[in-house]
């Protein structure tokens, strides 16, 4: 059903451009006793110092041995002008033997920091009432620098142990980030479309009379059964699905990292000639390859591959806006087995943050993605550059059509390429390069559906895991069956049916790619568009966001 394209592209184009990056700010002052801020008492356990000169690798350590319980947020107030590495150590307030000494890195000209520390995850290291001894910084630039700090408390902020998946709303639509997959983008629905008449019609997932799996505008007349009129377009199976920030460095060797050059080895059972290198040790995974293969340094903002989750810095939540920043754990590291190397049970999470803005506009969802890695792993000048997801995007099965332009004469409204029955991504996924209007969607036989705007990319990959919609297939109705279910799934609704396409482990995928070698203290950020509509309406849409010019993306390639 065909709605009122005209209608809806005005109100479109009537939206801000304005596209700032700003998360939650916090002001204090004085350097005495506790105050409350927002609801939040905060009490100062390092009051103003002395600027301080930190040659290269120098440390300045405060001591301040107190029980903190109840006040796990931590707020710096300082200016800098070298990059810091940070370690609190601070043990439970019951059992002084349970020491945790968990690190942090605050950038340079940086004049507030703020997390929360290790307590409020399944595989959190901190997670008791805590005595903080001391806090260390670290000059870690190859330069000396000065630290004056102004500042340093404590507050009661809570964390939402229980409902953690954080939304917003606009007038269409309503979008989620959950903290317990490391604030990535896990909910997107539609909520109603204007018809022709000016009635609003509803999203539904349906049943079809051929027993396929369909959603769409009113999709619930005329089918065989109606599922839901709320429907999340996301699909979040598993850690490694939804909207969410992904990253890649080649470290650790690379004479065995895919399962060709296992067999050519003979690397099942002993290590690469290279293993290790730059300090970092490879993990075996499967999840390309039935064998397995020495899986490369991968930030992962939803967790591992064993669905631990990653670490919660901050968040902050306003009227049409989300903001969260992530530690992201080693996607390949997440569980033992694999005798070859020692992996952990409870994963590791990197020496990273992920930082991520949902901001509603109009009827599309702006979201600006800022990632920086502060391993400092050896010898980066020389180490191959990797692929990496710009965001990693899997949208549900039922919008099945891929499509994209792929000529030459962008913004002319000539022909779009329809893929509608892609094959695995991870056999051999499909590619569009340079695509020259810079988006694409996933959508149904009507064009409705999901479409991404993201300029500065260099390709699309892009594939399904299965290419049926077949109500009666298995991967289309193991709902039930999510590995995000139990104690993952505590904080979003159960699974009501067991075709509900956002939790089966059918998926379309879609990774704007580029290629580069991930660079050590050096931060780089990329913003897209997601919009729920018709082909016509999101494209003309985007056509409008790409001749304002306020979306360059130029930030994508400063590792470059």
């Amino acid at each position: 059903m065909k709605m009122n394209i005209k209608k809806t592209l005005v109100g479109l184009l009537t939206l801000c451009m304005a596209f700032s990056v700003c998360g939650c700010n916090l002001s204090f002052g004085g350097n005495s006793g506790s105050q409350t801020v927002n609801g939040v008492t905060y009490e100062t356990v390092v009051k103003a110092q002395e600027t301080k000169t930190l040659k290269q690798n120098e440390s300045i350590t405060y001591t301040i041995d107190k029980d903190i319980t109840g006040k796990d947020y931590v707020v710096f107030k300082l200016n800098t002008n070298v990059n810091l590495l940070g370690k609190y150590v601070y043990h439970d307030v019951e059992n002084a033997s349970k020491v945790v000494e968990e690190e942090f890195f605050i950038e340079a000209a940086q004049t507030e920091f703020k997390q929360f520390l290790d307590g409020y995850r399944a595989n959190a290291k901190g997670a008791f009432d805590k005595q903080l001894k001391t806090i260390t910084l670290t000059n870690i630039d190859q330069k000396e620098g000065a630290v004056e700090m102004k500042d340093i408390s404590v507050g009661n902020r809570e964390f939402p142990e229980l409902e953690r998946e954080l939304y917003v709303e606009g007038k269409n639509l309503k979008v989620g980030a959950d903290l317990a997959t490391g604030g990535a983008l896990t909910y997107l629905e539609r909520l109603s479309y204007v018809d022709d008449n000016g009635v609003a019609q509803t999203i539904d997932e349906v049943i079809s009379h051929d027993d396929e799996v369909e959603i769409g505008v009113n999709a619930k007349e005329g089918a065989k059964a109606h599922l839901s009129s709320s429907v999340n377009l996301i699909n979040i199976y598993d850690a490694g699905r939804q909207f969410q920030q992904s990253f890649y460095s080649n470290v650790g060797g690379t004479s065995a990292d895919h399962w060709d050059k296992m067999e050519a080895g003979g690397y099942y059972d002993k290590l690469p000639e290279d293993y290790g290198s730059n300090g970092y040790d490879r993990a075996m995974c499967k999840t390309a390859h039935k064998d397995g293969y020495f899986w490369p340094y991968n930030p992962v903002q939803g967790g591992d591959v064993a669905c631990n989750p990653s670490q919660i810095i901050d968040f902050e939540v306003t009227k049409n806006e989300i903001y969260v920043k992530t530690r992201a754990m080693d996607w390949a590291k997440g569980r033992m087995g694999d005798n070859l190397i020692g992996t952990v049970q409870g994963g590791v999470t990197t020496k990273s943050y992920m930082e991520n803005w949902y901001t509603i506009k109009g009827d599309m969802v702006f979201v600006t993605n800022r990632f920086i890695d502060w391993n400092g792993f050896e010898g980066m000048e020389s180490v191959p550059t990797h692929s990496n997801e710009l965001p990693a995007a899997y949208v549900v099965h039922p919008l099945h059509n891929y499509v994209c332009y792929t000529g030459n004469r962008p913004w002319n409204g000539e022909e779009l390429e329809w893929q509608p029955e892609l094959g695995s991504w991870a056999a051999s996924s499909h590619r569009n390069y340079n695509p020259a209007e810079e988006w694409f969607a996933w959508v149904n036989d009507e064009g409705f559906g999901v479409g991404v705007y993201i300029p500065n990319t260099t390709v699309f990959c892009s594939g399904r895991s299965n290419a049926t919609t077949s109500s009666v297939y298995s991967n289309n109705n193991n709902a039930y069956a999510s590995p995000m279910a139990n104690e993952y799934r505590y904080n979003k609704p159960e699974a009501t049916y067991p075709q509900q396409s956002c939790y089966v482990g059918n998926t379309c995928y879609t990774a704007p790619v580029v290629s580069w070698t991930m660079r050590a203290y050096q931060p780089m950020s990329y913003q897209y568009i997601i919009a729920v509509d018709y082909l016509e309406v999101m494209r003309e849409s985007f056509k409008y966001v790409n001749e304002s010019g306020e979306m360059k993306n130029e930030q994508l390639h400063a590792w470059d």
